[in-house]
């Protein structure tokens, strides 16, 4: 799997947030971001120039954070994925 979010399962209602802003929601930077999906752990859409991932997940990792701890993104990367995609559980397990 290699979290590009293509082929996964979202509802149309579920609207895709831009990089820079992602990073910004999330207190982390881009490159943060960038490293996260390399290794399949966020879900983005890449187009020419802009790099997008889903509010759903954004939404999963602020509910998942605790006060002064981060969220552990490996985990909510998989929950989210094996919501979106159930085949995918055994892969990134």
């Amino acid at each position: 799997m290699d979290g590009n979010g293509q082929g996964a399962r979202v509802s149309r209602r579920d609207r895709l947030v831009r990089w820079d802003r992602a990073a910004e929601v999330l207190n982390v930077s881009e490159d943060t971001l960038t490293s996260w999906y390399k290794a399949g752990h966020l879900p983005a859409v890449q187009t020419p120039g802009l790099m997008q991932t889903y509010q759903s997940f954004l939404d999963a990792v602020l509910n998942g954070a605790r006060p002064r701890r981060a969220a552990n993104v490996v985990e909510i990367g998989r929950r989210w994925w094996a919501d979106h995609i159930p085949e995918a559980t055994e892969e990134v397990a």
